[in-house]
């Protein structure tokens, strides 16, 4: 059984423009075997998302600072002071930006690839004279068009909070940090150590872009090493920030956006900014930075391929197992089968050669005359009961009826206890403990009835098939061979009969017996007796591999359950390769 072909939707040259074209995140799975499973899909989705970004990058001839910072910081103040504009609305109200604003050159081409497929880019030529500041919407980018020339090489954006209480504005200050070249974060005096926005400066600080780090609304004497103290004591690494790119924003409770601007902070990095990107550089800085990009995900690629590989590995050790339980537990049924075989399957079995081989038996009735006349004084002596004969289709209904499903029931149901207790993930949260309880997974007892009894029909087929088959290999130019092979016949099947512990009794066998000089030693009388030694061979191995095929049945529904769940080998070849691309 093949595992779902999961590939990622690429081009054979695996060219890197194609951005989202790669759906890495729907062709990347895993069962959760290992302890790096919860890792993998969001570590798909991220370099699916830096993917796009570095291939929309290439092409991106813009300098990208990106505005963050939580709620109520006064971030889009900061942003409206650094853009000389009131772009972004501002207000007491919180949170005040819903969607990401920027503002950019109407020639920067912002739209072209734009990485994030779930995200429009709607375009709009700010006049002050005509344009109210904006608060953005969730899902769409608005860029806000400007004809500045000091400004051509620069996008300039401001996101939601990244303490918002919508998931969705949170994730877009996350991708937003993802395309940003340089980030300016802002927070406040009361909130620059708040859990949510600390965590995600510490990612910055860590990171290698330019940070450019803003303490607004401070209205007391706060230095440096009083925040960096601060930031310390919150467990985190913060050795790497730049106090000399460090500013703290006065507290301006009316008219901010004009007082901000006059300020001699806000001033010094504003000045501090235009001095780390003059436009005649930003070309050799994108440069640096695609590189940069480049080993990220040259890592985060690599990283993940490790993970799938391990999880891969660790699901063929559970197949593995797997069939040993169910090895196990296939000897245990057929053991307790050899125990449990019922007289009416047997008498079913003994019918059905009866059958058969009386259509064949051309001294059937001549025999049965002889018997008959030879058994009278045994019944009048009540030593012998008279035995019933039922139609075909009669007699198997009754049998249908009456066989016990007990013992492949209890099988099923064992092989399904270890399955659980054995190979279920710890994990309950993991794609394959949720997999293993699906409620189609399990055979329930009408499935496993129905199978049986598809197999029991297979048996019929196949003895009446085989018999016939048999059959027409029988010469009909002698009289005595027609004879002398119908009496050997009928011997080997008493005799087939009382081995498989059919109902005829020793007397039934002697009483035969009396026709063996009738039978003779030609290849005809041979050739059957070979013939029916072998069909007896495969008649129980057939019946006892109709028993185990429902058990195997079983078996492959959890075995489809990993491979379901597993990352395809084209897949990861695919991977593979796009990951060798990306280093060279």
């Amino acid at each position: 059984m093949k595992p779902r072909e999961n590939t990622i939707e690429q081009d054979s040259q695996l060219e890197l423009d194609s951005g989202s074209g790669w759906l890495i995140t729907d062709a990347v799975q895993c069962p959760g075997l290992t302890r790096g499973a919860g890792e993998i899909q969001g570590l798909a989705e991220d370099v699916r998302k830096r993917l796009a970004v570095f291939s929309y990058k290439q092409h991106m001839p813009c300098l990208w600072v990106v505005f963050l910072g939580g709620t109520g910081t006064g971030k889009s103040t900061i942003f409206n002071a650094f853009c000389g504009k009131h772009l972004s609305e501002t207000g007491v109200e919180r949170p005040k930006t819903s969607g990401p604003i920027v503002y950019a050159h109407q020639d920067c081409p912002i739209a072209n690839g734009f990485p994030f497929p779930s995200v429009q880019v709607e375009h709009q030529a700010f006049e002050d004279s005509r344009c109210r500041p904006a608060t953005g919407t969730p899902g769409c980018l608005l860029v806000l068009q400007h004809n500045r020339q000091d400004w051509s090489h620069i996008v300039v954006v401001d996101t939601p909070d990244l303490d918002s209480v919508e998931a969705e504005n949170r994730q877009i200050a996350e991708d937003f940090y993802l395309l940003s070249d340089a980030v300016v974060f802002v927070t406040s005096q009361e909130k620059y150590a708040d859990d949510v926005p600390y965590q995600f400066l510490l990612r910055v600080i860590q990171g290698e872009k330019p940070l450019f780090f803003l303490i607004n609304k401070v209205n007391e004497r706060l230095t440096r090493q009083e925040v960096l103290v601060a930031l310390e004591g919150q467990g985190g690494r913060t050795g790497s920030l730049d106090t000399a790119r460090m500013w703290f924003i006065p507290y301006a409770p009316s008219q901010p956006f004009q007082l901000i601007s006059q300020d001699p902070a806000f001033s010094d990095f504003v000045h501090s900014f235009s001095q780390e990107f003059p436009i005649e550089e930003i070309r050799d800085f994108r440069a640096a930075q695609q590189t940069r990009r480049t080993e990220d995900l040259k890592i985060r690629f690599r990283r993940l391929l490790d993970l799938l590989e391990e999880e891969n590995g660790e699901a063929q050790r559970w197949l593995t197992h797997l069939t040993a339980l169910y090895e196990k537990t296939s000897q245990d049924l057929v053991k307790e089968e050899e125990r449990r075989f019922t007289t009416e399957s047997r008498q079913h079995l003994q019918t059905e050669i009866r059958r058969l081989f009386t259509k064949y038996d051309v001294l059937a009735k001549p025999r049965r005359f002889i018997r008959e006349l030879i058994l009278t004084p045994f019944r009048l002596l009540g030593l012998r009961k008279e035995s019933s004969h039922d139609a075909h289709k009669d007699a198997l209904q009754r049998v249908r009826q009456k066989i016990d499903l007990t013992p492949v029931q209890g099988a099923i149901e064992r092989f399904n206890r270890l399955v659980l207790e054995e190979l279920s993930p710890l994990d309950e949260h993991s794609p394959l403990f949720r997999k293993l309880r699906q409620s189609d997974v399990a055979l329930k007892d009408e499935e496993i009835k129905d199978r049986i009894w598809e197999e029991h029909d297979r048996l019929d087929a196949w003895l009446e098939e085989t018999f016939q088959e048999l059959s027409k290999g029988l010469p009909r130019h002698k009289k005595w061979g027609i004879y002398s092979t119908s009496i050997l016949w009928g011997i080997l099947i008493l005799s087939f009969e009382i081995a498989v512990g059919g109902g005829f009794t020793v007397l039934d066998a002697a009483l035969d017996s009396v026709l063996a000089p009738f039978v003779t030693k030609g290849a005809v009388e041979l050739f059957a007796y070979r013939e029916i030694q072998k069909i007896a061979g495969k008649l129980a191995k057939r019946y006892q591999e109709g028993l185990l095929s429902v058990l195997r049945h079983q078996r492959e529904r959890y075995e489809q359950c990993v491979q379901s769940l597993m990352t395809s080998p084209e897949t990861l070849e695919s991977l593979q390769r796009l990951h060798w691309k990306i280093g060279n």
